[in-house]
């Protein structure tokens, strides 16, 4: 198993990107490589440089890009805002892994996918296959590719590959190892998350603010199920915990936490 961490981890990602109190780029990857880490995902673009992976030995494995689906005008922003800086990335650093489309987050219900929304999807698979990047979906809490219905539409209306994630598989109303199963011969790239499942019911804003992704082995996710599920399964697999609020202050109990999912996992595979 290819193991790799990522900046959402440590509270680094579009939720926080107007934030001043983030962990500095630099520290965070001395930090990751302090863990035995090789390798990360990207980030919001402009968080990690090419220079500075590099300075730190450090291979990028992936670049997420959220982009609002729903409508044509916001599509075409996003294209801009958030696809095409993490492509340019990707290809700068001979990144080892794919782009992770996924949709925006919605505050209360969502329509389902519709045909419009999917072929927005397979426009930006091939804006990403275009330029030789690799490039695979995210089933997303709080998008409308969430629930196991909705990724079953994802599946039949385009050819993508998909991001796995145990966490957002339970937060999106599934049980991740049917959603494993359903997803099994197109998961290119794997991440893990447990789930705190007291905090289901609570809307996601605060769900995220209250740490519903708990450390591994506290939570609802079978880790020993899926990934026997998983056998086989030969991509990237990053542990990683969406967090909201990590400051320097708090680095060092993150680390803890961290450093103990990531035994949990090498234990799993030895």
């Amino acid at each position: 198993m290819r193991l790799a961490s990522a900046p959402v981890t440590w509270g680094v990602w579009e939720r926080t990107v107007g934030r001043d109190d983030l962990v500095p780029p630099e520290l965070l990857l001395e930090t990751m490589r302090g863990l035995g880490y090789t390798a990360t995902e990207l980030g919001p673009p402009g968080y990690f440089t090419p220079q500075l992976l590099e300075r730190h030995e450090m291979a990028l494995v992936g670049g997420f890009a959220p982009l609002r689906f729903e409508d044509e005008s916001a599509f075409r922003d996003d294209i801009e805002a958030w696809l095409e800086p993490v492509i340019e990335i990707l290809r700068a650093t001979d990144a080892r892994g794919p782009v992770v489309l996924a949709g925006s987050e919605h505050d209360g219900p969502h329509e389902p996918p519709d045909t419009a929304y999917f072929d927005r999807v397979n426009a930006a698979v091939e804006r990403c296959r275009a330029r030789d990047v690799p490039v695979v979906f995210h089933h997303h809490a709080g998008t409308s590719v969430e629930s196991p219905i909705e990724i079953e539409a994802l599946l039949a209306h385009t050819d993508v590959g998909i991001c796995y994630d145990t966490g957002h598989a339970l937060v999106g109303g599934g049980d991740p190892l049917e959603v494993a199963r359903m997803c099994k011969g197109r998961i290119e790239h794997l991440h893990l998350k447990d789930v705190d499942p007291s905090k289901l019911a609570l809307p996601l804003d605060l769900a995220w603010e209250e740490g519903i992704f708990c450390p591994f082995g506290e939570g609802a996710v079978d880790f020993d199920a899926v990934l026997a599920e998983l056998n086989g399964y030969d991509g990237w697999t990053v542990l990683e915990q969406d967090r909201v609020a990590v400051r320097v202050e708090d680095l060092a109990a993150v680390r803890a936490v961290e450093a103990s999912n990531l035994e949990m996992i090498e234990r799993r595979e030895s």
